[in-house]
């Protein structure tokens, strides 16, 4: 396991040390050969500087993101497949919370899995749908908490990546 330090850069596991990260899609060998946390930062360096374009260099062709469970897990759940519906899924943060920008709490990588919390910060400027309706733009400014695992490649490239937002903190800052 390797552990990243940077500011407040910090620490995770792995597969067989978390079982909570299911199944995920076979890779030739556990041994990348690109350092998998400068490629975990970089999403987030191109999501900061609004080049999140750059970021579908860093995937597969047929990358897979399953937030909150993946479709199947109902009206919070969604899944987006291959690279145009990946890039468009990070354009749209920026659609709803404006100038956001993400903050890493911790980094935690092993072969060719990555684990990281970070944090988003922005002003909610878009429409958000949800299950009781549409909540309309407030001007507030909010903290989503947000967790990710992936997956890469043996070139870095990831396959596979489960978001986890913390969505009813959010609701709770929209709706106070």
């Amino acid at each position: 396991m390797h552990t990243h330090r940077r500011g407040v850069l910090g620490v995770f596991a792995t597969a067989g040390a978390a079982p909570w990260l299911g199944a995920v899609p076979a890779m030739a060998s556990a041994r990348p050969s690109v350092d998998i946390a400068s490629v975990m930062r970089q999403f987030h360096e191109n999501y900061n500087r609004n080049e999140i374009d750059r970021s579908g260099e860093l995937v597969v062709d047929d990358v897979v993101a399953d937030i909150n469970g993946g479709a199947g897990n109902g009206s919070n759940g969604a899944t987006h497949r291959g690279r145009e519906a990946f890039i468009a899924w990070l354009k749209n943060d920026k659609v709803l919370f404006g100038a956001n920008r993400l903050v890493h709490q911790d980094l935690i990588t092993q072969g060719n899995m990555g684990a990281v919390r970070f944090y988003m910060e922005g002003t909610h400027v878009g429409p958000i749908p949800t299950p009781d309706g549409v909540i309309e733009p407030t001007g507030r400014r909010v903290t989503l908490e947000v967790t990710e695992f992936a997956t890469f490649n043996d070139e870095g490239k990831l396959v596979h990546v489960h978001t986890l937002y913390n969505t009813l903190g959010l609701l709770m800052q929209l709706k106070a």
